[in-house]
């Protein structure tokens, strides 16, 4: 190994390490980020975070897509990854259905929340529709979403009318507002 390897090596395991202090006068290794070095933000707790239900999107054939809006209201920056855990509940609160994961070809980047700053998620589900035959599919007063990194879940009130054996999707957590 030759100095240059073991001075790089030295910097990943002490920006691991979370000893390194960056100074803006010394520029960084090749491949290595100030983020990387600094650490990153802690995970979004509950109590930090404020969430809204966005308004639904219906198109044809009973599908829905409903946008979920996180907010931290904490008063440092905190960062969110990864998909949530959604839940459909009855009156009584019991789980009656579980979200999948959605499918993305996109990377699924963290996203670092500042204080004020939004993220948001959308749970994609089907409620009957054209062409649909049987009963009409149930609906969900309750849903109960856990933030990555989070103990805490929410549960909002909701009317999700869901139908059994069609898919219920949540889409990994992004930056910004709904689209």
């Amino acid at each position: 190994m030759n100095k240059i390897q073991i001075a790089l090596s030295v910097v990943i395991l002490a920006a691991i390490a979370g000893h390194l202090i960056v100074s803006p006068a010394l520029p960084l290794p090749a491949g290595v980020t100030k983020e990387a070095v600094q650490g990153a933000a802690p995970a979004c707790q509950r109590t930090a975070l404020k969430i809204k239900e966005g308004e639904t999107d219906a198109a044809m054939g009973g599908v829905r897509q409903t946008p979920y809006v996180l907010t931290n209201a904490g008063s440092s920056a905190c960062t969110l990854a990864g998909y949530p855990a959604v839940e459909l509940l009855n009156k009584a609160g019991t789980v009656i259905k579980r979200a999948t994961k959605q499918h993305s070809d996109d990377p699924i980047a963290p996203v670092t929340l500042e204080p004020g700053k939004t993220a948001w998620f959308s749970l994609n589900y089907n409620a009957g529709g054209a062409g649909y035959m049987g009963k009409p599919c149930p609906t969900y007063p309750q849903v109960r979403i856990t933030t990555p990194g989070a103990k805490t879940p929410f549960t909002l009130r909701s009317d999700i009318q869901s139908c059994s054996r069609t898919d219920l999707e949540v889409t990994p957590i992004r930056a910004g507002s709904p689209e």
